[in-house]
């Protein structure tokens, strides 16, 4: 849709620096990362999993994507970074939409948590409106 400030997802840029070619890879790497976090969040909570705390744990993770995950790539902090240098169709080319990137990435990290809290405690059999 042309939201997104850059050319390859996060994940496939991660892998792209390791020298790991392929979108399948890197879907298959985020729905690794993404499904330990779930097992993660429900072996900690159990019985007392709750959409507040998938939410807080998506924040976390959003936190470290901005902090941690990000620079790795080459982006910088909170997209902060000099890829905007590169050419515009160098896969690691970072657009100056920096709003764009925390916004859209924060978005999506809320959804995954609401998503993670609803469906896991249904899944579970507790109240999710906890």
């Amino acid at each position: 849709m042309g939201l997104a400030p850059f050319n390859v997802p996060p994940s496939n840029a991660f892998l792209y620096n390791l020298g790991v070619e392929g979108l399948g890879y890197a879907l298959l790497l985020h729905f690794c990362y993404g499904t330990f976090w779930v097992f993660v969040l429900v072996y900690t909570f159990d019985d007392d999993l709750s959409i507040i705390k998938a939410e807080v744990l998506a924040i976390v993770l959003w936190f470290f994507m901005m902090f941690v995950y990000s620079p790795l790539i080459g982006w910088g902090f909170l997209g902060y970074g000099y890829a905007h240098y590169l050419s515009v169709d160098h896969p690691l080319y970072f657009g100056n939409q920096l709003g764009t990137y925390i916004f859209i990435t924060l978005l999506v990290h809320l959804v995954y948590g609401w998503a993670l809290g609803c469906l896991n405690s249904r899944w579970l059999g507790t109240d999710y409106a906890k």
